[in-house]
């Protein structure tokens, strides 16, 4: 709590509120400074007592074991002890509006992202799908800081804000501060969604959100966009960020209707909370074989090392493939695609094939 408290200090120090609180602790130290060295004169006592005995008295605690003896020191108690009254209650008084005033700019999107290796979230989407984000994301990192960049809502939704390591930064997409803000080159995840979902022309604000980022960004961070119009995809063709489609309920439903079941088994995969998930592993060591081997050996490797998982495709020079040829030959620094749980290991399964081959 005090080491929060004093971080808070050196968020907000060019505040009145902080200036307040700032001359009353000062006002307060040398009064009781001030004090102690009187007593220590006057009364004729160590620095010891005369420091304990300032403390007392001016904390009203009063413990009486070394009360003063001369009309000098008694007027120098008095004074001290009534001074210090108003003192002590104004110092709590100015830390409760301090910490208020911290509550109220943490609220209003005015404080610094404090995440590190989080993600942060460009527009604020609906509430029903931020929620729905936060609760998938942390069925698999648990806790994890998330942050939500927005210029045109004055403050998270309440069921949002009681969420744990929630943050809200308010600010404008064409200032720099809000990317300085928003802690962009410290966060492994950037996501940009459009500024209005019913309006293809927000694709060109997502555009220039983007581009400003990937000055931002470093090269362990991502940053995914999704867009209102799929056929506005062409401006991002110079950029490194990943395009998300937007309309995969539709799709969804288009596969529902060709293939009865499939858009359950799809929401299974993409879902945290359902159970398996898809996770991309890389070719190190199985370099020279070919898919079907491949997928016979893994079957073969997870039996053995007791792991549950399914092949979903494979991945060569950036491109999907998830029904690839037989004969396919895979190369090192290729990717697979790979349905499974959350502990699973690839550096095992590669080397259980390895055996399994000898």
């Amino acid at each position: 709590m005090i080491f929060n408290l004093f971080r808070r200090f050196s968020l907000h120090r060019g505040s009145a509120e902080f200036g307040r609180l700032k001359r009353i602790i000062l006002y307060t130290l040398m009064i009781n400074v001030l004090f102690a060295i009187l007593f220590k004169y006057v009364e004729a006592v160590s620095w010891n007592e005369a420091i304990w005995q300032t403390w007392q008295t001016a904390t009203t605690v009063g413990y009486g074991n070394r009360p003063a003896e001369t009309l000098f020191g008694r007027i120098i108690t008095m004074t001290l002890s009534t001074v210090s009254i108003a003192f002590v209650g104004a110092m709590f008084s100015a830390v409760f509006d301090y910490k208020e005033y911290h509550k109220t700019q943490k609220k209003l999107g005015y404080m610094k992202n404090p995440f590190n290796d989080g993600y942060v979230i460009f527009n604020f989407p609906a509430t029903s799908i931020a929620k729905n984000f936060i609760e998938e994301l942390r069925a698999i990192e648990k806790d994890v800081g998330i942050c939500f960049v927005d210029n045109n809502i004055e403050a998270l939704p309440l069921e949002i804000q009681e969420i744990p390591n929630i943050h809200f930064v308010k600010g404008c997409p064409l200032q720099k501060s809000t990317y300085l803000n928003a802690n962009i080159n410290q966060n492994k995840t950037i996501i940009v969604f459009p500024n209005a979902q019913d309006n293809s022309s927000a694709d060109g604000a997502t555009k220039t959100t983007v581009d400003l980022l990937e000055r931002f960004v470093t090269e362990g961070t991502r940053v995914l966009f999704v867009l209102v119009e799929k056929a506005n995809t062409w401006m991002f063709e110079d950029n490194n960020a990943t395009y998300i489609n937007a309309d995969l309920s539709v799709l969804a439903i288009v596969q529902e209707c060709q293939d009865p079941y499939s858009a359950m088994v799809v929401e299974d995969l993409l879902y945290n909370t359902k159970g398996a998930n898809p996770v991309t592993v890389e070719i190190n060591r199985l370099e020279g074989m070919n898919w079907m081997d491949l997928q016979l050996k893994i079957m073969k490797a997870s039996v053995s090392l007791k792991q549950q998982c399914n092949v979903i495709a494979l991945i060569q020079n950036g491109k999907t493939d998830a029904c690839p040829n037989p004969e396919t030959v895979l190369n090192k620094g290729d990717l697979l695609s790979i349905a499974t749980y959350s502990n699973f290991s690839w550096k095992e399964i590669e080397r259980e094939i390895l055996v399994l081959q000898d």
